[in-house]
Formats: C-alpha cells, sequence, structure tokens
C-alpha cells in the first residue's frame, strides 16, 4: 500500500471536502466523452480539425519550451549564486597559483589522475577540501528542489579537478566541451545540448557550466553541473498530458529523445523527414506520415525550438533541443459522427444521472475513509484509540485492520519507551560525569574553546595556572586573563585564531614537510620537541610550557571546537641544560690532559734555552735563545687561548660577527690536541667567507663536537679533510673522514639526546645533539652522509652576515 497517496488525499479532504472532488471526478469521467464526441461530430471536417489541432499542439510545444527554459533559468540562477561563493573563487585561484609556481608536468598530471581514479591522496584531499564541502552542502539544500543533480565539480584554468561533491568527474578535463566553451571561448554560460551516456551513473547526462571569475572579472575556472537528463527536464514535461495518448516530449535536432512519458530517454526518432521537420526555427505543426512512436500512420505535430536553451546550447557547439507535441491519430479523428445525435439527447440525462449517483456514492466511499482519518490523526497525537469496526469488504477494510494492527504495537512499545529513556538519560549522565573526572585529574592543562574562540571547558590544571574559577573564565577568550601574564595569553590567542583558519598547523609540527629537516626529540616527552625547538612555548611566571592545539570532533553538537593541551617542561629544560653542561665538562677533562701533554715539549724547550742564557755571555746567542723561548711561550698561549675559548659560558655573551674559518682552525687543533695522537692527518680548505651573527664559543663548540668524533670514531688513525665555502650567501663547512662510518639504522638518530653507539662512561650521548641545538638556534642546517666503511661526512650552513665577503686568507694542508 503506498503511503504517499494516502497522506496526499488526507490533504485534500481537508482542503476542498472528498466528496465534492470524487464528485467532481465522476462527472468529469463522465461528461468529457459525450462532449468530445459532439464536437467531433460537430466539426465535420478533417481540414478543419487538423488546423485546430495543430495550432492548438504548436502553441502547446510553444508553451512547453517556454516552461522548459524558464526551469533552466531557474537552474542557472541558482548555479550563478553558488559560482559567485568565494569559497569556490578561492580555491580555484589558490590552485591556479600553484601552477604558475610550478612547471607544467604531463607525468605529475597523468599520476595524480591516477590517483584520483584509484582513490588515492589526491581524491581523499580534493573531496575534503572547502570547496567540496561547500558543493556537497549546496546539494542537499537544493536536493528536494533539484533532485536531477548527480554531480557538482569545479575545474581551474589547467582544466584540472579543484573540488567535486563525488569521484563522478575525471581530473583531466581540458578535452571537455563545456570547460572549452567556458575557459578557451570565455563564454558566459554553456548548456550542453549533446545527451551523452555516463557508464558511472548508468544514465544520460546533461551538463550546465559557468565561469568562475575574480574580482577584476578575469575566468579562473568553471563551475560544472552534471544532471540526469531526463529528471532535469521531465517536471517541465511529465504532467503536460492529453487523452489516453496526447504528451509533449523533448527531442534534439539529430531526433534524440531528452525525456518522454513512452520513449526512452536517448532514443533516436527513425524517421529523418520527420526530425527534420519538427525542428525548425520557429514553432510550427506539420502533417506528417508517421508519428515518431514507430507507427506509420498520419500525425499531426506541434513542435517549438528552446530559444533561450538553444543560445547556450550553441557556445558549447551542441545541439538544440525541440518540444515536440503529438496525439494518437486514432484518438484523434474517432469516427463519432453516427453517435452525435444519440450523445447530443442523452447527454443532459446521463449529466443528471451521473451527478446524483455520484453523490450517493461519494458519500458512502469517503465516510469511512472519514474514520480512518480520524483515528489517524489520533494516533499521530498519541491518543488512546478504539479500534475500528469498517465492514465494506475492500481495500477500506484492510487499511482499517491494519491500522488497528499498528495501534497495538504502537501502544506495547510506547508503554516501555519512558523506562528506556530514563535509562540512557542516567547513562549518558554518569558517562559525561566520568569524563569530567578524568579530564579533572590530567596533570596537563586542558582547554576547549567554541566556535568563537570562547573558553567552554577548561580543567582544574587550568585553574590553577590562570587563578580563575570555571564560572570566571568560562565564555571568555585568554586575552582577558590576569594580567600579570596577559601578553603570554594575548600570543597563545593568536595561534589559536590561526589554527582555527587553518594556517597554524605548519608551525606546530617537529619535521618540515617541504625541506624534510629532522628536529631532535626530547625523550622526556616522547614524540615532541624541547622548549628552544618548539614553536609554541610560552613562559607563565617561573615555569615554561609547550603547547599545541587540537580539533574536537562532536557530532551531537553544531559548530566546531578547538582543544589546548599545555605541558609544564621546566623541569625537564633544567634537568637537560645540566646534562649538556656536563657532556661539555667532561671534553674539558680529556682537552685539559691533551694540553698538559702538548705543553711540556715547548715547556721544557724553554727551560733548556733559560739555563743556557744564564751561563752564556755572548749577546747574539743570547738574543737568539731568547727568540726560541719567546717562540715558545706565544705557542703556549694560543693552546691556552682556545681552551678559555672553548670553556667560556653559553650565556655570557650577545652574538656578534664570527670568523668561521677562525672558529673551524682553533675547533680542530683542540680536538686534534686532545686526541695524543701523531697519526691523524688533516687536510683543509678554507674559502673567502662572510662573517654570521652567533656565539663564537658555541660555534667552535660545533665544529670541535663533531671534529673530536670522527678522531675517536678513527681510533686516532687516518684523515680528516675540512673545507669552506660561500654559496649563496651561505656558509657551508663540510667535515669528512674515512673511519668505519655510521649505520643506517643510526643515522636519523644520532642527533637524538643521549643516544651513543659508545660503551657505558666513555660518552654521554649529548655531543651532537649540542651541535644541533646550536646550529638552529641561528638558523643553520646540519646533515649527515654516511656508507658504512667509507666515513661519515657532516655537512653545516648559516645564513651570512651581510652580502659583503670577509677577505679571509686561503688555507691549505
Amino acid at each position: 500500500m503506498n503511503a504517499i497517496p494516502g497522506d496526499e488525499t488526507a490533504g485534500q479532504f481537508q482542503k476542498s471536502g472528498l466528496v465534492a472532488k470524487i464528485l467532481k471526478i465522476i462527472i468529469a469521467v463522465g461528461t468529457i466523452p459525450l462532449i468530445l464526441a459532439m464536437v467531433l461530430a460537430y466539426l465535420q471536417g478533417n481540414e478543419s480539425l487538423r488546423g485546430v489541432i495543430g495550432s492548438s499542439f504548436k502553441a502547446l510545444a510553444f508553451s512547453s519550451a517556454i516552461q522548459v527554459d524558464r526551469h533552466l533559468d531557474e537552474a542557472v540562477n541558482r548555479i550563478t549564486q553558488l559560482a559567485q561563493h568565494p569559497t569556490l573563487n578561492l580555491a580555484v585561484r589558490e590552485r591556479n597559483l600553484s601552477h604558475q609556481a610550478q612547471k607544467p608536468s604531463t607525468d605529475l598530471e597523468e599520476r595524480l589522475a591516477k590517483e584520483w581514479d584509484e582513490g588515492g591522496p589526491v581524491q581523499k584531499e580534493i573531496l575534503s577540501n572547502a570547496g567540496s564541502r561547500m558543493l556537497n552542502a549546496f546539494l542537499k539544500r537544493t536536493h528536494q528542489s533539484s533532485p536531477s543533480i548527480k554531480s557538482v565539480f569545479i575545474t581551474d584554468q589547467q582544466g584540472q579537478l579543484v573540488a567535486s561533491s563525488n569521484t563522478h568527474p575525471p581530473y583531466s578535463n581540458r578535452s571537455r566541451k563545456s570547460w572549452i566553451s567556458i575557459v578557451k571561448n570565455r563564454s558566459a554560460s554553456v548548456i550542453s545540448g549533446d545527451l551523452e551516456f555516463d557508464p558511472k551513473l548508468d544514465l544520460h547526462i546533461i551538463e550546465i557550466a559557468l565561469p568562475l571569475l575574480d574580482r577584476a572579472g578575469t575566468i579562473q575556472g568553471a563551475l560544472h553541473h552534471v544532471f540526469d537528463a531526463k529528471a532535469l527536464y521531465s517536471p517541465s514535461i511529465k504532467e503536460i498530458r492529453f487523452g489516453d495518448t496526447g504528451h509533449v516530449m523533448l527531442i534534439n535536432s539529430e531526433g534524440v529523445v531528452i525525456t518522454c512519458p513512452i520513449l526512452p530517454t536517448g532514443h533516436r526518432l527513425g524517421d529523418l523527414a520527420l526530425v527534420q521537420a519538427v525542428t525548425g526555427p520557429a514553432p510550427a505543426w506539420v502533417e506528417t506520415q508517421g508519428n515518431g512512436h514507430g507507427n506509420p500512420e498520419f500525425s499531426i505535430i506541434g513542435s517549438a525550438p528552446l530559444s533561450k536553451v538553444n543560445a547556450r546550447t550553441e557556445l558549447s557547439n551542441g545541439k538544440p533541443l525541440y518540444t515536440f507535441a503529438w496525439q494518437s491519430s486514432e484518438e484523434l479523428f474517432a469516427p463519432t459522427e453516427t453517435l452525435f445525435l444519440w450523445i447530443a439527447s442523452a447527454g443532459l440525462v446521463s449529466i443528471f444521472m451521473i451527478g446524483a449517483l455520484g453523490t450517493v456514492a461519494a458519500r458512502r466511499m469517503v465516510k469511512p475513509i472519514q474514520l480512518l482519518q480520524q483515528a489517524a490523526g489520533a494516533i499521530g497525537r498519541g491518543e488512546q484509540v478504539e479500534p475500528l469496526k469498517i465492514d465494506t469488504g475492500d481495500e477500506i477494510e484492510t487499511l482499517a485492520q491494519e491500522i488497528n494492527t499498528m495501534n497495538g504495537l504502537l501502544q506495547k512499545t510506547f508503554s516501555g519507551l519512558e523506562q528506556q529513556v530514563e535509562e540512557k538519560s542516567q547513562e549518558v549522565d554518569y558517562l559525561r560525569e566520568y569524563t569530567d573526572c578524568i579530564l579533572m585529574s590530567v596533570p596537563e592543562t586542558i582547554v576547549i574553546f567554541d566556535e568563537q574562540l570562547k573558553i567552554e571547558y577548561g580543567n582544574s590544571a587550568f585553574e590553577t595556572l590562570c587563578g580563575q574559577t570555571v564560572k570566571q573564565f568560562t565564555g571568555k577568550t585568554l586575552e582577558t586573563l590576569p594580567a600579570e601574564a596577559s601578553e603570554k595569553w594575548q600570543q597563545v590567542q593568536k595561534e589559536l585564531a590561526q589554527f582555527s583558519k587553518g594556517k597554524q598547523g605548519e608551525t606546530n609540527s617537529g619535521l618540515s614537510s617541504s625541506s624534510g629537516t629532522y628536529r631532535a626529540k626530547d625523550p622526556l616527552a616522547p614524540g615532541k620537541q624541547s622548549d628552544e625547538e618548539h614553536p609554541l612555548n610560552i613562559q607563565i611566571r617561573d615555569n615554561t610550557f609547550v603547547y599545541a592545539f587540537f580539533d574536537v570532533a562532536i557530532e551531537s553538537r553544531k559548530g566546531k571546537r578547538i582543544g589546548l593541551i599545555m605541558k609544564d617542561i621546566t623541569e625537564e629544560k633544567k634537568l637537560l641544560d645540566q646534562l649538556t653542561l656536563a657532556d661539555k665538562l667532561s671534553g674539558l677533562g680529556t682537552l685539559a690532559a691533551g694540553i698538559a701533554h702538548e705543553m711540556n715539549n715547548p715547556l721544557y724547550t724553554i727551560m733548556g734555552f733559560t739555563e743556557a742564557i744564564k751561563d752564556e755571555t755572548d749577546p747574539a746567542t743570547i738574543q737568539k735563545y731568547a727568540d726560541k723561548v719567546l717562540s715558545r711561550s706565544r705557542q703556549m698561549a694560543a693552546i691556552i687561548l682556545n681552551l678559555t675559548g672553548y670553556s667560556r659560558s653559553n650565556g655570557s655573551d650577545a652574538p656578534q660577527p664570527v670568523d668561521v674559518n677562525e672558529q673551524l682552525k682553533a675547533a680542530t687543533e683542540m680536538a686534534l690536541l686532545a686526541s695524543y695522537s701523531s697519526d691523524i692527518k688533516l687536510e683543509q680548505s678554507l674559502g673567502k667567507l662572510s662573517p654570521i651573527m652567533a656565539k663564537p664559543e658555541e660555534i667552535q663548540q660545533v665544529f670541535h663536537n663533531i671534529i673530536r668524533n670522527s678522531v675517536q670514531a678513527m681510533q686516532g688513525k687516518g684523515e680528516i679533510t675540512v673545507s669552506s665555502t660561500l654559496e649563496e650567501q651561505q656558509v657551508v663547512v663540510q667535515i669528512q673522514d674515512n673511519g668505519p662510518g655510521i649505520p643506517k639504522e643510526f643515522a636519523l638518530k644520532i642527533f637524538d639526546p643521549f643516544f651513543t653507539t659508545k660503551a657505558q662512561g666513555e660518552g654521554t650521548g649529548l655531543g651532537l645533539n649540542l651541535v644541533h641545538r646550536i646550529v638552529k638556534k641561528y638558523g643553520g642546517e646540519i646533515s649527515m652522509e654516511s656508507n658504512v666503511g667509507q666515513g661519515a661526512r657532516f655537512i653545516i650552513s648559516f645564513p651570512c652576515q651581510s652580502e659583503v665577503s670577509q677577505q679571509v686568507p686561503e688555507s691549505a694542508t
């Protein structure tokens, strides 16, 4: 039993009365054949009848064409409004800018097209972007008024897909007629007149396309709507029926059926002469041998072009569309002349009898229906309804029994529903309280913001941090928190605003997707960076916090929610600084022993020459010995000066112009001095460099730690090559050894704190981590290349202080 007609009948009964409507139908059904027979008998001439019918069909076709044009205009207007939406224009403009930033690549486009067809990352990215969400929202709003829309998508100036409501369109659309007409030929709007069968949708489609314009009126791309051809035009055509066979259908200039109550969409009319006769430039009616429905009978057909629609189809070289009004000749020219007198004499009597009998029948039919309607209304209002007793012996009696059964089932269902609702409510309350307890127990600070970026929730850690209760900070922004840390909270509020706009994610990552630069991880907070490397950290009172934002998905609520989590890393920061200092001091012990060893030789020499001077009387010889003493003293002074620069505190001086070659030489000398070995061959190639802004002792420590690791890896025997160059305003230093190299499984861990391959007590694992932190601190980059058994090479780069190169003499081995 179809529920929709029943609902419509109930509504009509309340509006105009079901008795009157049934009576009208009975009278109409009884009198129309009589009137038609009298008219046919009165005309008595087929020629006059043909003229009247032809003119009627012509007018019908013309009015149908106007109706279809109006229907298509409304669709185009809706699409035009969508094409002006800033979200779509922004999406296609950003895609066009990305094309300008990179060279066109056929291989790249083919790869992206393949990913789209196979459901790869490109498909997920396109279907989830803002433009696609906007298109889907448009489809939801217009689904009831325009259910014929099967796909909506936008393309850029390269014909590539930017956003889509589904996976129907291809990724590349440069060969698409609608795209060529809009982007290449700069048409205002296009309606394709070519009927195409889409195997994906398993139906015939027609496309409407409009340009996407920027503020200057420049075409940025195209907005495409793919329609089910039959569903698009049927609302304007399917209701135009007359008689048993009379109807209006829509065809194109090749005789392909767009929509017809009888013929299927896509059917091609076989009579070319008929197609030519009904596809003229103006509304007309013709007499033909053949009706276009497979019957060669004589027919009268009215036709009219869709003027507005055809004007748009011409822009894409599409085929014009025409309305086609037709009725069976057998029905048109039925022989009724012999019945004219009988019908005329019996017509009035029949009408009165039909009216009288119809009134009685209508009232008998409506009475049980009224009872059903009253019972259904009471059930709908939740009232107690007694079982219906209707004995009509037909479908109405069956319907009454079904309503009785439904009423009984509803009563049983409602009886236990209240208890279930109460139980579910208690369960929801328990879960809410349980969740609140968990969040309040978490030691990290957690805050939830609403769509206006105002505080909606904060746990107990946040209450302690800001010094306010939940009632005090709920509904406020971070900027309104206590004044003692207002600047810090303003910083967090700005980051929150950027995150809500989708811009902050680029800074909330430890690994840059564009450069692939590695960032060392803090072992005390797995997966996060330390406070110096973390882009989001603030100092509130004496504590340092790192923080991150995250999206909160709440399906039962509308609107977007954003979460903030803050972690206190004050103790971890202090511990890491202490361990870094300990590593540096442990290196000083080894270095001091090497310096003592190195200083013994010049000290013994000074002592020997001093004793010789005491016993010498020749002034020339005394002068010679004194020069020797002075030379050895300067050598010892240089060693002590290098040691002083290495041991200086990291925070004692401000950044200053630094000669990288000078620090590289000093670090090399100290590292080799501390090795106790003379079996290390050093190759130096130092170019002319510009100074960098840094602390000299920290730059020296970077080079010293790397060279010291190379010396230790080679176990005091081998070759170290040191070079420096100036490349595109970057000072680049390369340090290479021919030691055993670094295995691939350790390559990504060497900059992590506490990672070491040395035996216990031989290293802290902080040397290269400290190098990485210092290089990053001054905006530099560091990378490592190694093959096992062939040594390792470290490449360090720093930005120059200025474009003026500092003249530094080149050095050789």
